[in-house]
């Protein structure tokens, strides 16, 4: 008797590694899955980008920083401009040396995962056509995400846009509540733009935003940081400034918000920083407010007591706000 057994499609398989299901999916796009999987099929060939690229439908561009993904998940390993399968930590490690081991094969986890989420969110990769085109024929969520979308922008979304949104769902793991909630704050700024879109929902995945709770919590605080610095701006006569600084918000908050100074007060640091600078230095501001919020000095009637009040003599005379601390500690990187 003679036994035959066809496997169809299984009659050529490939192996996959779990590792790439239990910690490469969630934010693994098509562009990182396709390549991914072309090289595995492929494997102890000689690839060309271009070979990839016309097996894949992924941008030539495109393919060295897929395959960079699966390298900081530890999947694959990269020398001498070839890959191989990443070696096992402990594969190589002493068996009467098991605590050490342990320890080292932790950290790498620690040290694999932080590389993991700094590539993804530092990093994203929006998906190409095709693989967005797909996605939206069969993807309901997607499809709800994108009409929901325009209905809050007033407009068709481009492919462009809908991969952004994509991205965001997908590689960056925001829900689509949440990426709705961000839109409508964006169009609340008089930023309705998907660039503004797409840098500050990758600064939310960053942060851990995942929840609707979470984003209100986070648009409440961006808008109380601009009203801050409004109140501060207006007191500086600040005009024509565009987008405030992330430093300028910060130390707005900080003064407006937290420590509760009054216009009066900013004012008065305000001057005395240009009469001593020549121009408007937050940072040089933050030092005067920071001693005035340590003396408890909350209005001009106590700044006047205090520096009226004798001084106690001193070995040494020191700058009144650290001038040369001040000078090192800020370097302001403007919001588009």
């Amino acid at each position: 008797m003679s036994v035959k057994i066809n496997l169809g499609a299984w009659q050529s398989v490939f192996a996959v590694p779990s590792k790439i299901v239990d910690e490469g999916l969630k934010f693994a796009d098509g562009v990182k899955l396709k390549v991914l999987l072309y090289v595995l099929r492929s494997a102890g060939q000689d690839m060309e980008l271009e070979t990839i690229s016309k097996a894949t439908g992924v941008n030539v561009t495109d393919i060295p920083e897929a395959l960079e993904y699966w390298v900081n998940l530890d999947v694959l390993s990269k020398g001498d401009g070839e890959y191989a399968p990443a070696r096992i930590e402990n594969e190589t490690k002493p068996n009467n040396n098991s605590v050490k081991e342990e320890k080292t094969v932790e950290r790498t986890a620690a040290e694999v995962e932080e590389q993991k989420r700094r590539f993804v969110v530092t990093k994203p990769q929006k998906p190409d056509y095709v693989f967005t085109a797909q996605r939206l024929a069969v993807d309901g969520e997607l499809k709800i995400l994108v009409n929901e979308a325009q209905s809050v922008l007033g407009k068709a979304l481009s492919n462009s846009d809908i991969a952004t949104l994509l991205m965001l769902k997908d590689t960056c793991g925001l829900r689509p509540d949440v990426i709705l909630m961000l839109i409508s704050y964006c169009v609340s700024i008089d930023k309705a733009n998907m660039r503004t879109v797409e840098k500050i929902g990758i600064s939310w995945a960053d942060e851990g935003i995942d929840s609707v709770e979470a984003a209100d919590r986070k648009i409440a605080s961006a808008h109380h940081a601009t009203d801050c610095f409004g109140v501060v701006s207006r007191v500086f006569g600040l005009k024509n400034v565009g987008s405030p600084t992330k430093k300028q918000l910060e130390y707005s908050t900080r003064w407006v918000g937290e420590w509760k100074f009054s216009s009066p007060m900013l004012r008065e640091a305000y001057e005395r920083c240009v009469d001593s600078k020549g121009e408007v230095k937050f940072n040089y501001i933050d030092g005067i407010l920071k001693k005035w919020q340590a003396m408890d000095i909350k209005n001009p009637e106590d700044l006047k007591r205090s520096e009226a009040a004798p001084k106690k003599p001193a070995g040494k005379q020191a700058s009144s706000y650290n001038i040369e601390e001040l000078e090192k500690i800020d370097t302001l990187d403007f919001i588009d």
